[in-house]
């Protein structure tokens, strides 16, 4: 008689998607092999809801593409020939050439990429602070290039206070596909249900819109244009709060005369939206109170991401909805001690910050959030043009730059040129042929560190099953290294469990004491407190007059402190390296404007095609194309197409629906993997694949917003029908 299967659940975090904290789940195993996942509802992060990605961790886990092994280059850069070394060979040879370039060009040197945010990301800093190097690479695909735009406009980054709104905006962000498990989809559609009136902005028509009272299809790009229009009638017409503009912000004086050369028929020529339909916007949302805008990331994929950032930002604050209730809001903080940070502060000064390969944010704004920072395009520019220096190491950990930032055949010129390349990931990765050493990584899965937390919330990881392979952790990865390397002092010795109780010392807590709250200790939420809006904003403003974003203590319509640096104090329009207005001399050639997503309803940037149950449901890569566009090109639903731009070309097959602008196509990101279980190849880096960055502009001086290096996502294309 066969012996009955002996199952576990364990209490831990989903690790399929980030950055953040993942949602809580239950993993399920079965005779010791992980085998399926269930929502946890004691999790206040998701209430035991998961989307797909997190039902196929267990394919994730035992993928024939895991890497095993540490492995070592033994042929040509770019031919992807290596052989198995030991996990302490591995890190001899990383630790070897880092202390030889050091002594040799300096630490600076050295250059570690950003993966999506994660709990281990302030360790990479920590790490190369250490090492001496201030050349952490970030991605400017998001998060940063947002936050620093509120900040230095309102102070910080409110968030959309749905549940008491009765006029929702849904700017260029996709609730369904990007953070769906979280609160905001559903107090959307909570919020519907009570009578609240739903816009979105946004070039396509996702599953959201379908709950919407009106779709404003914005072409890609062009947000800073739409709001400034938009500014322009609410100043015009006197639609602002005139009470919260004299008492709380600076420059509104200037804005009125700043904006009256951003008329709606301006914009409508540039947005493709009609002048008539901006107007009902502006006076719908500076009429309905309150209202609240849930701001994506789409915001930030253009040269004039600031502008548009701070011109929604000053929206929000001159028609009185900034942290009033049913607005955007400033968080309360929760009741939990904060957990201390692995960051290293003290070493920030001006010599530090003028070493910096190529700044994310000009010199005077760093460090920046998570640090120092250089533009991640910028550190692969220097290894190719050795300016102002060249980066001679780079380490990429959970990171692919070959599709993770614009500019592919840069890219692979940059590895190829590259002294020494490093790759740490769970994952074969687009860009490992070229990796000196290859370092695997457990899967969260197989790992009892760290600890995650929200503002009230906070839970230990747990080990689901044992390493399939021969390595540890992304953690224990940087603590081995900086022992090799004689930064042990700097990184507790090298053992993880000290790091962590030291971190949760705040708490009063250690791992082990935080081990038996299977499901985490949630902590009293401090209540919000709305009723007296002025004299809420009066403690934040008096708080943040003491910090560098607003010197004057108020909303910063007119930004003194940009202008002191020599950059524009009011919001303007910048275009994209190429479009339909800014370069009308390729409009002939090039008729449609191209763009690309980064979330979709399986995917995660560029990672998880190699998934069965996932690839099941997007099988192929595919371009979003209006009816209007494809019939006069021949083409149909499911046809393969050629896709070209100036600068590469593209071969996806065609999805032709009316839910996108007729001038508009647009792709997903990240398309790279192939499936061996399924049989479907993968797909080629450069011309004649999938991948996006290779059809963008890289030109320094029109791709990347001049004061955030926020990349550009938009150029002009012509679809053909594929042999």
């Amino acid at each position: 008689m066969r012996a009955r299967a002996v199952e576990e659940a364990i209490p831990t975090f989903c690790a399929m998607c980030g950055p953040g904290p993942g949602c809580g789940i239950y993993a399920h195993v079965r005779d010791g092999r992980f085998a399926w996942v269930e929502g946890m509802r004691e999790s206040p992060l998701n209430r035991g809801r998961l989307c797909a990605k997190a039902y196929a961790a267990p394919e994730w886990v035992y993928s024939p593409q895991r890497l095993k092994h540490p492995l070592r280059r033994t042929g040509e850069k770019g031919e992807g020939k290596f052989e198995p070394v030991s996990w302490d060979r591995a890190l001899d040879l990383i630790a070897g050439r880092l202390k030889e370039q050091k002594e040799k060009y300096g630490p600076e040197s050295l250059a570690v990429l950003a993966p999506a945010r994660r709990t281990y990301s302030d360790f990479l800093n920590r790490f190369l602070v250490a090492h001496g190097s201030p050349n952490y690479g970030h991605s400017g695909i998001c998060a940063m290039q947002k936050a620093f735009a509120f900040s230095y406009t309102l102070g910080g980054t409110p968030f959309p206070d749905i549940g008491r709104s009765n006029l929702v905006v849904i700017w260029g962000k996709q609730p369904v596909y990007s953070g769906s498990t979280r609160s905001n989809l559903k107090d959307i559609l909570d919020a519907r249900d009570r009578g609240a009136r739903i816009v979105a902005i946004k070039p396509t028509m996702e599953p959201d819109v379908a709950l919407c009272d009106l779709w404003i299809p914005i072409r890609p790009g062009t947000d800073a244009a739409f709001a400034l229009a938009v500014l322009h009638t609410v100043v015009g017409e006197n639609l602002y709060d005139a009470a919260f503009v004299s008492e709380w912000t600076y420059g509104f004086e200037e804005l009125k005369d700043h904006v009256r050369k951003y008329t709606p028929d301006w914009a409508e020529r540039i947005t493709g939206v009609a002048a008539k339909q901006i107007v009902h916007f502006a006076r719908l949302y500076a009429s309905v109170k309150p209202a609240c805008i849930d701001h994506g990331n789409g915001l930030e994929h253009a040269p004039s991401s600031n502008d548009a950032v701070r011109a929604v930002a000053i929206l929000t604050a001159i028609t009185g909805n900034l942290d009033r209730p049913g607005g955007d809001v400033f968080p309360s903080g929760g009741g939990m001690p904060r957990p201390k940070s692995p960051g290293i502060k003290d070493h920030y000064t001006s010599e530090w910050i003028d070493r910096l390969v190529g700044p994310e944010f000009p010199k005077p704004f760093q460090p920046w959030m998570e640090g120092t920072s250089s533009a991640y395009y910028r550190i692969i520019e220097s290894v190719l043009t050795e300016k102002p220096y060249p980066v001679r190491t780079i380490i990429s950990p959970g990171t692919q730059p070959a599709v993770s930032t614009r500019g592919t055949r840069n890219v692979l010129a940059a590895l190829e040129k590259l002294d020494f390349y490093v790759v740490v990931d769970v994952m074969q990765t687009a860009d490992m042929r070229y990796a000196d050493v290859v370092i695997p990584v457990a899967s969260m899965y197989e790992t009892d560190h760290p600890f995650e937390f929200t503002p009230d919330w906070i839970m230990a990881r747990r080990r689901v099953i044992e390493p399939l392979g021969d390595y540890k952790s992304d953690y224990e990865f940087w603590f081995d290294l900086a022992v090799k390397m004689g930064y042990g002092k700097d990184f507790w010795g090298g053992r993880i469990e000290s790091c962590m109780n030291d971190l949760l010392e705040p708490l009063q807590l250690t791992m082990e004491e935080l081990r038996k709250h299977p499901t985490g200790i949630v902590f009293p939420r401090k209540p919000p407190v709305y009723e007296k809006y002025a004299a809420v904003f009066t403690r934040r403003s008096t708080r943040l007059s003491r910090e560098p974003f607003l010197p004057q203590g108020k909303v910063a319509i007119y930004n003194t402190t940009f202008e002191e640096h020599g950059f524009e104090p009011l919001p303007v329009w910048v275009e994209p390296p190429e479009s339909l207005t800014g370069t009308p001399e390729l409009a002939g050639r090039y008729p449609l404007v191209f763009s690309d997503f980064h979330t979709s309803k399986v995917y995660n940037a560029g990672w998880l095609r190699n998934l069965p149950c996932l690839r099941e449901v997007l099988p192929y890569p595919t371009l979003q194309m209006h009816p209007d566009a494809a019939r006069p090109r021949g083409i149909c639903n499911g046809d393969w197409v050629t896709v070209e731009s100036p600068h590469g070309s593209m071969k996806i097959r065609a999805e032709v629906n009316e839910g996108i602008r007729p001038d508009t196509v647009m792709a997903l990101h990240g398309w790279w993997q192939g499936c061996e279980e399924l049989g479907l190849p993968g797909f080629p880096l450069l011309d004649g694949g999938a991948n996006t960055n290779s059809m963008y502009s890289v030109d320094a001086r029109k791709a990347y917003d001049p004061l955030t290096t926020a990349m550009s996502s938009q150029t002009l294309v012509e679809v053909k029908k594929a042999d």
